[in-house]
């Protein structure tokens, strides 16, 4: 009865559970997320006693950087300019070393801790579990991938994000997930962040994704909105929900679109507070990385789970 409803009524059933979590959970966290879109939002973040302190970026170090040469100044006036940047480009070691970690441990489907399975072991999980997977994510990933770690930990990334969110960067969460190729009905779209929307993680956020996989026209490009973490109209405010191609182009037009491309390793700057989305792959499933930091820890956008509740084929 309770998926009927989730299906028939998406955005009632989210803001409903949205509100159940924050009143339970983390108040202040349910707080953010009802004031934060708006212009008065930032009033409300001055005025809170948990403010962050001021980042000063002559403190950072970045002679062990994963990224050298990069001009943090261009990178931060892009993203204000345009709500991205383009051009973070892993080497082949990081890349080859997160891959074969995506490979050697299980993801769960739908980021659901019982539905674990091994990568190659799809087909047999959607058997095992009778259900059609269109995503997989893992959990602690920085406790179990080093490279992972380096690049929650990487003194560019957080010399880039703590002169764009202008305090000291708070480390809020790594997403490792893999997009599986095929066909979507809207509903899939919708579960699977392939419809356009906008993130509300904390009053100002950052995040910064790298593709693994060979992404093309063909592999589930990431799209998002120029200029749109600046601008957006009262309904798309008042209501926050997913949003169809034709209404974003109608509001931005088509001009305003930026399909992102690239191989293995290529990566980008993203103020997700700009409507965005992935597409659905068709020729191969995609694997990406995200990596999140903002102002405050709501401890609500992590991926750390108890071992022992994490269950797969094997264990189930």
């Amino acid at each position: 009865m309770l998926k009927q409803l989730k299906k028939k009524f998406p955005l009632q059933y989210n803001i409903c559970y949205e509100n159940y979590i924050g009143l339970t959970k983390n108040p202040r966290w349910l707080l953010m997320r009802k004031v934060g879109r708006f212009p008065f939002g930032k009033v409300v973040r001055d005025f809170l006693p948990y403010k962050n302190e001021h980042f000063s970026q002559e403190f950072v170090n970045t002679s062990c950087t994963l990224f050298p040469g990069l001009d943090i100044d261009v990178v931060v006036n892009s993203l204000q300019e345009n709500g991205f940047y383009l051009g973070l480009n892993l080497s082949k070691e990081i890349v080859t070393e997160i891959a074969d970690f995506a490979h050697s441990h299980a993801c769960y489907g739908d980021y659901k801790p019982n539905l674990g399975f091994f990568y190659n072991q799809k087909q047999l999980a959607e058997k095992h579990y009778d259900r059609i997977f269109k995503l997989a994510g893992y959990f602690n990933t920085a406790l179990l991938c080093p490279a992972i770690k380096k690049l929650q930990n990487d003194p560019t990334l957080l010399a880039i994000a703590g002169k764009y969110l202008e305090c000291k960067p708070v480390h809020l969460s790594n997403q490792l997930w893999w997009s599986f190729a095929g066909e979507t009905t809207t509903f899939e779209k919708m579960k699977t962040f392939q419809m356009f929307h906008y993130d509300q993680d904390d009053y100002r956020f950052l995040k910064f994704f790298f593709y693994l996989t060979h992404v093309d026209a063909l592999g589930g490009p990431h799209v998002c909105v120029r200029g749109s973490h600046k601008q957006k109209k009262l309904s798309h405010l008042l209501l926050p929900k997913c949003e169809t191609d034709e209404d974003i182009i109608s509001y931005y037009q088509q001009k305003s679109l930026v399909t992102i491309y690239g191989k293995a390793g290529f990566g980008f700057a993203e103020d997700t507070f700009c409507f965005h989305k992935g597409t659905t792959p068709i020729a191969q499933d995609r694997l990406m990385l995200q990596v999140e930091f903002g102002t405050i820890d709501y401890n609500m956008q992590h991926d750390i789970r108890d071992p022992l509740i994490l269950q797969t084929m094997i264990n189930s």
